[in-house]
């Protein structure tokens, strides 16, 4: 038998680390890979709702890095899925906040919350889950201390498992059975180029635009690259006319942890937010109306993470169901409900909403059905005083025609 790829790192080992030698260990691993993406963009995307103004640099920035947070979590969901795996995103596979990222050293790494946008959020929560690996930082598969040595643990895997299977005439890489990979990723033209993982270097791409977007790249003499050349066509940034949008053409782009720098360095300094709890939890509400608008809002994510474990099925059902049923309330019910929220007080003998403390959403599982999600969003806008609130909701329940269509189909 061949030796694992990972000796040449031994002496580099801190912490526990056992090599990936089978294909279940595999699958567990990518579909950690996958869970961990995904938990960051609930924290993010709460920070990114928070900000009053929608046109601030820090805003534009924080939306581009939840964009392509999800860009990762599809390519994470394409390599498990290349090897005979299936994405998970419901029930016990839905991040519970606060958390830490799956199998983190919870020493070394921050503990993510649902909070508002601040410097010290951006500071010691984004920048660092999104801190760099060293320059030839050995793998780890448990009590990680960055994503990127937890990806070298997954890529020494692949390449040892193929290893093996070329060795006997086959190859790990055979899509799961009635299950396809998702290509048709758009979410704003994000950085990134979706990745059709059909071979060992088709992984190692994938892993690598993962790290490098987050992380940014760093070289032998230990010197961090802020950019990587993983930018679309179209992708966001500071145009030369000072305003952030779509370059047509850029080649590069900045990595999330130098995003997110800039805000705490304030060149894009941080807006307004709304006067929201510092947990978010529905223990601490007592307002019916922030009660029934969290449930509300949960209702609509779960929709969503059933969509999105649905979009990996096999044929052409699969890629309508992202696209008439994720992307609508990705783009539509949840940053309505999250405003409507963060706008509505805990408490119910609360003064005035422009005080606070107001709503946060708790992004939790609970089982539900479309119907069921329409009338109680019906209900809580036909009870909202506030018109503008109220169309808000009513517009929400746009997002699950999809849903309605395809029930129908």
């Amino acid at each position: 038998m061949a030796d694992h790829p990972c000796n040449c790192f031994e002496t580099l080992f801190k912490g526990p680390y056992t090599p990936i030698t089978t294909l279940d260990a595999l699958h567990t691993y990518l579909q950690a890979a996958v869970t961990l993406e995904f938990a960051t963009i609930p924290a993010y995307t709460t920070a990114l709702y928070s900000m009053q103004d929608t046109s601030s640099g820090a805003y534009q920035l924080t939306r581009s890095v939840a964009f392509e947070e999800m860009f990762h979590v599809y390519q994470a969901a394409n390599l498990l899925v290349a090897v005979g795996g299936v994405p998970r995103f419901t029930e016990a596979y839905t991040p519970k906040y606060p958390t830490f990222i799956p199998n983190a050293n919870q020493r070394t790494t921050p503990y993510i919350g649902l909070n508002r946008a601040s410097v010290a959020v951006y500071e010691t929560v984004f920048m660092g889950i999104e801190t760099p690996a060293p320059y030839e930082a050995p793998p780890q598969d448990q009590q990680i201390q960055t994503i990127g040595q937890f990806y070298k643990a997954i890529e020494l895997g692949l390449i040892y498992l193929e290893t093996q299977a070329q060795q006997q005439g086959e190859s790990i890489f055979k899509n799961t059975p009635g299950y396809g990979q998702h290509l048709n990723y758009y979410l704003g033209k994000g950085g990134g180029q979706i990745i059709e993982v059909t071979n060992l270097d088709d992984a190692k791409l994938a892993i690598l635009q993962i790290v490098q977007q987050g992380e940014g790249a760093v070289t032998p003499d230990h010197a961090l690259v802020q950019t990587s050349p993983w930018g679309a066509y179209n992708h966001y940034g500071v145009r030369v006319d000072g305003n952030y949008g779509p370059i047509a053409g850029t080649p590069m782009e900045l990595s999330h942890y130098f995003k997110f720098k800039r805000v705490v360095d304030g060149v894009d300094p941080l807006p307004s937010t709304y006067p929201v709890v510092g947990v978010a939890s529905l223990s601490n509400y007592s307002n019916p109306t922030a009660i029934a608008t969290a449930n509300l809002f949960n209702q609509y994510y779960s929709h969503l993470l059933v969509a999105l474990e649905n979009a990996f099925k096999g044929g052409a059902e699969a890629r309508k169901t992202y696209l008439q049923q994720a992307m609508p309330i990705m783009n539509i019910a949840l940053p309505n409900l999250a405003r409507v929220l963060m706008s509505t007080p805990i408490w119910a003998d609360q003064a005035s909403s422009s005080v606070g403390p107001n709503a946060l959403p708790t992004w939790s599982w609970v089982a539900t059905t479309p119907q069921a999600t329409v009338t109680a969003t019906q209900r809580l806008a036909d009870q909202n005083e506030n018109e503008a609130e109220a169309q808000l909701l009513q517009h929400c329940t746009t997002a699950l025609d999809g849903f309605c269509r395809m029930a129908q189909a």
